[in-house]
């Protein structure tokens, strides 16, 4: 299991293999993403809000897989799995092309081809989604325990993606569903994203 940066969300089919813009891989939030659980975990004391200044660590790929790997027990292992499962997946996508019969032998062995091709870089991508979601569950398990009720960050695409992944795992948690509201917030000092979070009670 690694890290990497892949690329776009294919789009595979018997005529060739494009790519979807605006697709990006999930490798590009990982780094920001833990940036957002380290400024929240830590020890809290009621009514007391905390400021933590988020600064660009360089990380390599190994090292920033490490430190996500270490921040709940069994990640790793679970992570393992995950990625076996979806390589049996693929596999079995193959294999099942000829099962296809609204394509020709000829479109079914282009389209085959193709997904072999291709096999490496979606288990790449799959993978780094994999990782990238598991952060946000960690940091949404963080905002259940310390009863979170506003996350503000500076304004930038990577922060504002990684907000609504947050929002959408609070709406879909296992414990239970959470709303909340993520809105830009024009100050002085520039610009902000405030994730604002219903009352989680006890």
């Amino acid at each position: 299991m690694k890290l990497e940066y892949t690329g776009p969300k294919e789009i595979i089919s018997p005529h060739g293999i494009d790519f979807k813009s605006g697709k990006d891989d999930k490798y590009v939030y990982i780094q920001s993403a833990m940036q957002i659980y380290y400024a929240i975990h830590h020890d809290y004391k009621k009514d007391k809000i905390y400021s933590h200044h988020i600064k660009e660590d360089k990380l390599n790929d190994e090292e920033i897989l490490e430190k996500v790997l270490n921040l709940k027990k069994d990640l790793k292992e679970l992570c393992k799995n995950e990625i076996l499962e979806l390589e049996k997946y693929l596999d079995k996508e193959i294999e099942n092309i000829k099962n296809h019969k609204e394509y020709n032998k000829l479109e079914q062995e282009t389209y085959k081809n193709n997904l072999i091709i291709m096999k490496k870089y979606r288990l790449q991508r799959e993978t780094n989604k994999i990782v990238y979601n598991h952060v946000i569950q960690i940091i949404v398990d963080d905002i259940f325990k310390h009863k979170i009720k506003e996350i503000n960050t500076l304004f930038n695409e990577k922060f504002w993606h990684i907000l609504q992944s947050i929002q959408g795992e609070l709406s879909h948690h296992e414990k239970r569903s959470i709303g909340s509201n993520l809105n830009t917030i024009h100050k002085e000092d520039g610009i902000f994203i405030s994730l604002k979070i219903n009352s989680i009670g006890k």
